[in-house]
């Protein structure tokens, strides 16, 4: 099955060992840090699920057959949250920067660890904005106020 990381409206950025990704489509925002960073960073890079089991196990020197079935797991519920997709895996441009992202390898500074993100949804109101539609003559961002 290909996977995508390719999803309208979702950004995401690396920080050192963590991940955020940010929906603009509903506001919700993500942080993946250890085992889960590196998972997105390997589904980035066109692998499978299998090997990006293979190689945290290989990294952790864990079993490859509990971590294959924990990346699954979490890449099912990365499925359900829409932080990823199933279709066409993304393209891999020949680029010496791309080669190099291409040439991923699993950097975890302990044993492995299960999977999980993080999910906020406390700056709902901010990623939802427009700030071409939601300016007014006081500047933006143009809020409505709401009468007690």
């Amino acid at each position: 099955m290909a996977l995508t990381t390719t999803v309208p409206l979702l950004i995401s950025q690396q920080f050192d060992s963590e991940v955020v990704l940010a929906n603009y489509q509903n506001g919700v925002y993500y942080n993946l840090d250890g085992s889960a960073a590196q998972i997105w960073l390997g589904l980035k890079v066109n692998r499978t699920v299998e090997e990006i089991g293979r190689a945290l196990a290989a990294a952790t020197e864990g079993d490859v057959t509990s971590i294959t079935q924990q990346v699954q797991a979490f890449v099912d519920s990365m499925l359900a949250e829409g932080l990823i997709a199933n279709g066409a895996a993304d393209a891999r441009s020949e680029s010496p920067v791309e080669t190099s992202i291409s040439a991923w390898t699993p950097v975890l500074s302990s044993a492995f660890v299960a999977p999980e993100f993080q999910r906020f949804d406390n700056l709902r109101e901010l990623l939802l904005m427009d700030p071409v539609h939601d300016a007014g003559e006081e500047g933006w961002p143009l809020r409505e106020t709401q009468e007690n």
